[in-house]
């Protein structure tokens, strides 16, 4: 059974009744909704849809909803469509003056642009791929030298690296998405511009001290994030390595060794880790994906990762589930490289030393005697965390009771949801998780099982028993 999971950007291409259930029977585990593109009614129908197809399939899937961040665009563009050439002058034009953009100019959603910059700034429009460099600043404007041209569209993207100090990473348009996030259910909420754990813990802040509480992935994009990556893996419930404007922050060359460096700190945490970005972009337009997309992907799942992501491929691209059968097949490949694990190590706000050894030994036993499968009842979801965190060669089934405890486990690698009904003694828990494993035909009779859990009734989040048992 597959262990890296598989997040699927819902779009126009994904969205509609009669692709769901193929994207699910490829292998989505995560559906994933972008608040910073379409309505909040589009994402609720979308969401809804889903669940829809989730409960005709019998599949528990999570729900991600990615929260905007602040986002810095250019303005309107003279037929949306605008050449830039480099070595010509370009004028940034701030204020409040609304202006035509052109080949030499173009307006920006930052009135107070002039007061960010200076010269010898760097500055990158349409996702990196123009490059301007600050030469003076005049008035309200400023001027600039393109340093790499291209063809530049209406309301694109803009990347200031040297003003991410002046920059609110929550606003408006987030507080909205954390609400729709938060309506629907969401198992999980991507907090975008993270610089430090303060972001994070100001997104936490805003949840409500009960009910819907999705959990919270720090996305990994900034170069400031860099400095502060301990903190945040403390302060995040999972992580997402955001390649795309981590690669305009910092030179690109860099970002295959950031990757590594981001899943290990969040595999030393035993936290999930979502690699994120381009990952099989040319399936946008092309049924296959280049040879150079295979390497991205398996190297990524080797790397540690626990989930993967598709973005445009699966949005709005020609190919969607195609897309994704693709991606399941490489990282089912790549499951097999043999790969030193990287042991998480119990620190920040996991204190229960007791858990993380018992979860250590269950896997410990469970490798030795080969087990069919390892069975984690749990309240919280603690208890399956744990256990994947070291890595197991055998597939681990998460029980619980509650629907958005077995959202979040949709995530966490080698994990697979199944719902449980709530017991009160360890022997029917014990009878209930194998009954529940062998109904969804994980493991079969004669087989032997661990079965890691918490005494019932003590409580969440403590795991302190493991049994050896023959289905």
């Amino acid at each position: 059974m597959r262990g890296v999971k598989i997040v699927a950007t819902l779009g126009p291409a994904s969205a509609e009744p009669a692709t769901l259930p193929r994207l699910l029977a490829a292998g989505v585990d995560v559906v994933r909704v972008n608040a910073a593109h379409g309505s909040a009614a589009s994402h609720r129908d979308a969401i809804t849809r889903t669940r829809a197809a989730c409960d005709t399939a019998g599949r528990t899937v999570g729900v991600l909803v990615d929260l905007p961040g602040p986002k810095l665009r250019t303005g309107a563009v003279e037929g949306d469509l605008v050449h830039l050439d480099t070595g010509n002058p370009f004028t940034l034009v701030g204020g409040d003056r609304e202006v035509v953009g052109d080949a030499t100019r173009v307006g920006t959603t930052v009135p107070q642009i002039a007061t960010w910059l200076r010269a010898g700034d760097d500055i990158f429009l349409a996702d990196g791929e123009i490059v301007l460099q600050a030469t003076r600043v005049v008035g309200d404007d400023v001027e600039t030298e393109i340093v790499r041209g291209g063809m530049l569209r209406s309301h694109k993207g803009m990347h200031v690296p040297s003003a991410e100090v002046h920059v609110d990473s929550f606003g408006a348009h987030d507080d909205a998405a954390l609400t729709l996030a938060r309506r629907v259910r969401a198992d999980f909420v991507g907090v975008s511009f993270v610089r430090t754990a303060d972001d994070v813990a100001g997104v936490r802040a805003r949840l409500p001290a009960r009910g819907v509480r999705p959990a919270i992935v720090a996305k990994i994009e900034t170069a400031a994030a860099l400095q502060h990556l301990d903190a945040i893996v403390d302060a995040a419930d999972a992580l997402m390595v955001a390649r795309g404007d981590l690669g305009i922050q910092v030179p690109a060359r860099q970002v295959p060794f950031l990757q590594k460096d981001i899943i290990r700190a969040a595999n030393r945490a035993g936290k999930p880790v979502i690699t994120a970005t381009q990952m099989l972009e040319s399936m946008t337009r092309s049924p296959l994906p280049t040879r150079a997309e295979v390497s991205d992907v398996a190297n990524a799942v080797i790397d540690g990762t626990d989930a993967l992501m598709l973005s445009e491929e699966t949005a709005v691209g020609d190919h969607p589930v195609e897309a994704v059968r693709t991606m399941a097949d490489i990282a089912a490949t790549a499951e097999s490289w043999p790969r030193a694990t990287v042991l998480p190590i119990a620190g920040g706000d996991e204190v229960d030393r007791v858990g993380w050894a018992v979860a250590h030994a269950s896997v410990l036993a469970a490798e030795d005697l080969q087990v069919a499968a390892i069975l984690c009842p749990t309240a919280s979801g603690t208890t399956a965390r744990r256990v994947a965190a070291f890595r197991p060669s055998m597939p681990i089934v998460g029980l619980s009771f509650d629907p958005r405890v077995l959202g979040r486990l949709s995530v966490m690698r080698s994990v697979h949801p199944l719902p449980f009904a709530r017991c009160t003694d360890a022997e029917t828990q014990n009878r209930l998780a194998v009954d529940a494993a062998r109904a969804a035909a994980i493991v079969k009779r004669g087989d032997l099982v661990a079965v890691v859990s918490g005494a019932p009734g003590r409580g969440r989040g403590h795991t302190d028993r493991v049994r050896i048992v023959r289905v």
